[in-house]
């Protein structure tokens, strides 16, 4: 099945936190044989939700090791926050990994939003204009390195001279380029530069967002069949709606995550609700979908979740 002129495409994110590296690695093989097409980490200092003192593995180190832990699958980090590193370090970060990858990288980045971590940290957590800000020009800076021998680029922010960037990507011209987020200044700058835009959330949010990235990409002139749909939803399907219900109540609650606050970015229910929510997706042009899955990674789900509705979708 093919949308908007692409197959579809079933990846899952493994957070890394509250776990051991075992039990990652091990996890990151499996989604491999289960036939996913992609394996994603994501970028956070510390856990994203309730204490701050579990692990939380640092995001290029882990993307590197994934690199090599397959053979298949793409891999990614979903997504990368513009604050956490300088464009330049970045886009030499993921130059070396799509290379260690033999060109299976898909790069992200976004405005962050994690205060806390950088509270913890001492690092900078300006405005939300001036994040977006920043990350408009770190866009631009990594496609540039990517792209031709040496950059210049005086920004507000950023100030790069004569920089070579060696080796480059594997994927030419650049490996794919996720910006997720729902804010519309997030929306306007994936107009602007993505291949692929991220959302979380409603079909209804979602087809709001869509409408606008497509209106953006009107005012600057870009045809928005460029631009690639995904989704980044947590699943709950079981067998009924009751034992769905159930699983999502305690996926949440190991992840500390309150369910009912967040319940916008589920798709809970026994195989034929989750299937029918996720044609609702497909059918506002949407063919990328990364679902979210925390420790204890469950694999069994996984394999339950692929075989009674994603090969029926596909």
């Amino acid at each position: 099945m093919e949308v908007r002129g692409r197959p579809l495409h079933f990846g899952v994110q493994l957070q890394a936190q509250r776990t051991s590296w075992a039990d990652y690695a091990a996890a990151v093989r499996a989604v491999e044989q289960l036939g996913y097409g992609s394996v994603w980490n994501f970028d956070h200092l510390l856990p994203f939700s309730g204490p701050d003192d579990g692990a939380c593995f640092e995001t290029l180190t882990t993307l590197s090791a994934m690199a090599l832990l397959t053979e298949r699958v793409r891999i990614g980090s979903l997504v990368n926050g513009v604050l956490y590193r300088d464009p330049a370090t970045l886009a030499k970060a993921v130059a070396q990994v799509d290379e260690m990858s033999g060109g299976r990288l898909d790069f992200s980045l976004g405005a962050a939003w994690a205060e806390r971590e950088f509270k913890a940290y001492g690092i900078d957590f300006p405005p939300l204009e001036e994040r977006h800000a920043r990350l408009d020009e770190a866009l631009q800076i990594v496609k540039l390195l990517w792209s031709q021998p040496r950059t210049t680029f005086h920004g507000r922010y950023y100030r790069i001279e004569d920089a070579p960037c060696e080796p480059k990507p594997v994927q030419s011209p650049h490996p794919p380029i996720t910006v997720g987020g729902m804010g519309l200044a997030t929306v306007r700058l994936a107009a602007k530069h993505a291949t692929r835009f991220n959302m979380i959330g409603s079909p209804e949010k979602c087809a709001d967002r869509i409408q606008k990235l497509e209106r953006y990409c009107a005012e600057i002139g870009r045809d928005p069949a460029g631009i690639e749909f995904s989704l980044h939803p947590n699943v709950a399907v079981a067998a009924s709606r009751h034992e769905a219900e159930a699983l999502a109540t305690r996926v949440a609650a190991a992840n500390t995550v309150d369910l009912e606050a967040n319940r916008a970015s589920w798709v809970i229910g026994a195989p034929a609700d989750v299937t029918a929510t996720l044609r609702q997706y497909v059918d506002l042009g949407i063919n990328h979908f990364v679902f979210a899955l925390g420790y204890p990674f469950d694999m069994a789900f996984l394999r339950f979740l692929r075989e009674e509705v994603l090969l029926g979708l596909g």
